[in-house]
């Protein structure tokens, strides 16, 4: 019968906790966090090394310093003097299309690609007659992405490589760009059989760990309230001026 609440996700009944129809403990005694990734997204338990997979990416996605626009957003709003929680909300609010929402986008390309046997060719022509930037694919600091090369060795060497990341590799050479990390996790995820609506998720699971390291950072090594220099802002606005003369009263009727 239909609830207000309905859930294939899990279970809580008196002493017991079912995540998947699978007993929480038993989870925990062989699972890792990697395994419970893919059966949180999948309904089903790792048959190889998706698990492994899982927890490769959450590693590489967990800090890239303080270039990137969400760890400002965290470092800012910590030194104004807010609960961890606050300045880890406000760095993963700051993660969107041009900043960790590539995963997604990309992922949604190669899913629908792979599954109409579009080829590289043919994807790279219609983004470029469209004006448009193909997601996951070149970086303004890494022209040779240790992070992506490392997920896809991985990927072949534990037979998890597959038709999604061999597109992504496909269109990366088309383009004359290197395939980013993002786009390796969507081909990677994608060939796992996850689908492409959880790809923010990836960013926003492993960067958490690291937006919560900067929160404490911040908070305990720099002094509060992290302001901008006034040298380091151009301002193009008008110059001073005055306001224009009052204009008279309106003439009131009798």
């Amino acid at each position: 019968m239909t609830k207000f609440w309905n859930t294939s996700l899990s279970r809580v009944s008196k002493n017991k906790v079912l995540i998947r129809g699978y007993r929480v403990e038993d989870l925990m005694d062989r699972c890792s966090f990697g395994d419970m990734i893919y059966l949180s997204f999948t309904g089903e338990l790792p048959a190889g090394n998706e698990g492994r997979i899982l927890e490769s990416i959450v590693v590489s996605s967990t800090e890239h310093s303080v270039m990137a626009p969400s760890i400002n957003a965290t470092r800012f709003v910590a030194s104004g003097g807010v609960p961890l929680q606050a300045s880890v909300a406000a760095g993963l609010i700051a993660l969107g299309d041009h900043h960790g929402g590539a995963v997604e986008n990309c992922a949604r390309l190669l899913q629908s690609a792979v599954a109409a046997k579009r080829g590289a060719s043919a994807i790279v022509a219609h983004y470029r007659e469209s004006g448009t930037r193909i997601p996951g694919f070149g970086h303004p600091w890494h022209d040779r992405d240790p992070r992506t090369l490392k997920l896809a060795a991985q990927a072949e060497a534990w037979g998890l490589a597959g038709p999604h990341l061999e597109l992504a590799r496909e269109i990366a050479a088309e383009l004359g760009r290197v395939l980013n990390i993002d786009g390796a996790i969507a081909g990677i995820v994608s060939d796992i059989g996850i689908g492409w609506e959880y790809g923010k998720a990836f960013f926003l699971i492993s960067r958490t760990v690291g937006l919560a390291a900067h929160h404490v950072e911040e908070t305990t090594r720099e002094r509060p309230f992290r302001a901008i220099a006034p040298e380091d802002v151009a301002y193009d606005g008008p110059e001073e001026r005055d306001l224009p003369a009052p204009k008279p009263p309106s003439p009131t009727g009798g």
